[in-house]
């Protein structure tokens, strides 16, 4: 099976967020996608716990380990799981590290060489400035434009 689009993590937290401001349009991916076939990356699952389940005055969602794992698993039954290699993702953050990138934006990075890796032609995100930067060779969109058919070339 082809795998049309790959969700990035800012994607799966919305999706799965109801109180995130994208929820809506990121929901709307997998309940009207056009019928399209969906990837998420192993580590946007993690990254994505991590952020569901923070607590603190700056965690917005602070779901319980149960609703966390449910929600993912939710997702997981009806997208594919892709990712890299262990040598693979040890390439992709010497690489990252020798070109001078420092922080979070390692796991765009990740995401984007699980999409190069496995020819998935187009990474559906929010942030989608930070993986066109990253991956200029890529198509990288919003939710709101590939439910629209709005994919830039």
């Amino acid at each position: 099976m082809a795998i049309d689009a790959l969700i990035d993590s800012n994607v799966l937290i919305a999706i799965l967020a109801e109180a995130h401001e994208h929820h809506g349009p990121s929901l709307g991916l997998l309940v009207d996608g056009r019928g399209a076939q969906f990837a998420i990356t192993a580590h946007s699952y993690a990254e994505a716990y991590n952020t569901l389940t923070r607590r603190g005055d700056r965690a917005p969602f602070q779901f319980s380990s149960e609703e966390a794992w449910a929600a993912l698993e939710s997702v997981r039954a009806v997208t594919s799981l892709v990712g890299l290699t262990p040598p693979q993702t040890f390439d992709a953050i010497r690489s990252y590290a020798q070109g001078g990138g420092t922080g979070a934006r390692l796991y765009d990075r990740l995401i984007g060489e699980a999409a190069a890796l496995h020819a998935i032609p187009v990474i559906v995100t929010w942030n989608v400035g930070h993986m066109r930067s990253l991956f200029p060779d890529l198509t990288v969109t919003t939710p709101e434009d590939f439910r629209a058919g709005e994919i830039p070339d």
